[in-house]
């Protein structure tokens, strides 16, 4: 019942905004209201993070937990990735061209301005935290507009399901990619002595840092949504800089470690070392693991 209770609000809210077309809701309109919705969730989520007695230990504990969950990815994903790309058929890039440095600027940029939100969120939870009450029920009733808002931009992308489940290399570089991630979750939770559900519950954002952090912590849990949105932030990150590498061994790589950034940040970057017939792949891969972030990670928090 937990799980229920958990899931089907938040997965409601993602398919009402995917199946009903409300003219209100135009593409930029949705673009803005996310980018901004995002920045005022990221600075609540600080504010609950700075209002924890204890925050040094805990900032600490998280950048830990952090470290560890992402060499755990870095190392089983790529193998993972590296052999499927052998076995199915993975295209190598076409030259060692440098790729497109405003894509870089503009990753590295917006997670400056994360961090800043994050930060500043943390500073007034410090001296505000007797102040303002009910940062975690507002937290969560944005959860449900931030959902629908993301549906309607897949839905406004174009993004037809059964088209990109058609996709054979995407959906073999997604699956690939989610059960290799998954499976460093549950080893990750070993080591840090977390239950197999909460280790899978903060590998499941797929580098989306933007939403795996606000969607645990909007579950209860802000250290372990400050883990998520460390460890995804980072992968995102680390993937532009490896991308380059990666497309010399092979397309399962470059595009699986972009995870859900596959079908946006990391796009141009893939596309430039690929050429244009990997933007499908890349979309299909993505889109798949982005739908899944926000059923996956209420999924496993439902669990006790």
């Amino acid at each position: 019942m937990t799980i229920i209770a958990t899931l089907g609000p938040l997965l409601i809210a993602l398919l009402f905004g995917y199946w009903v077309n409300i003219k209100l809701f135009t593409p930029a309109r949705v673009a803005k209201g996310l980018e901004q919705l995002v920045y005022l969730i990221l600075g609540l989520i600080g504010f609950s993070l700075g209002a924890l007695d204890n925050l040094a230990e805990k900032l600490f504990i998280a950048g830990y937990q952090a470290l560890v969950f992402f060499a755990l990815i870095s190392v089983i994903s790529l193998t993972g990735l590296y052999l499927s790309g052998l076995r199915f058929g993975g295209t190598h890039a076409d030259s060692l061209a440098q790729g497109p440095s405003d894509s870089k600027t503009h990753a590295l940029i917006d997670a400056l301005k994360t961090i800043a939100w994050v930060i500043g969120g943390v500073v007034i939870g410090m001296f505000a935290k007797d102040w303002l009450t009910g940062v975690d029920e507002l937290v969560t009733g944005l959860l449900y507009v931030l959902l629908f808002l993301i549906g309607c931009q897949l839905r406004q992308g174009n993004h037809r399901l059964r088209k990109l489940f058609l996709n054979v290399q995407g959906v073999i570089i997604a699956l690939v990619t989610i059960v290799t991630t998954l499976l460093a979750g549950w080893i990750g939770s070993l080591i840090l002595g977390l239950s197999w559900n909460q280790g899978l519950a903060v590998v499941s954002g797929f580098g989306w840092y933007s939403l795996s952090g606000i969607l645990i912590t909007g579950l209860g849990d802000p250290v372990l949504g400050t883990t998520a949105f460390l460890l995804d932030l980072s992968r995102e990150i680390l993937a532009l800089m490896l991308i380059p590498f990666l497309a010399r061994l092979n397309s399962h790589m470059s595009v699986g470690y972009s995870g859900a950034t596959a079908m946006d940040f990391t796009l141009p970057m893939l596309g430039k070392f690929h050429g244009a017939q990997i933007v499908p792949v890349c979309i299909a891969s993505g889109f798949i693991m982005s739908i899944l972030v926000p059923i996956l990670i209420p999924l496993f928090m439902g669990i006790s």
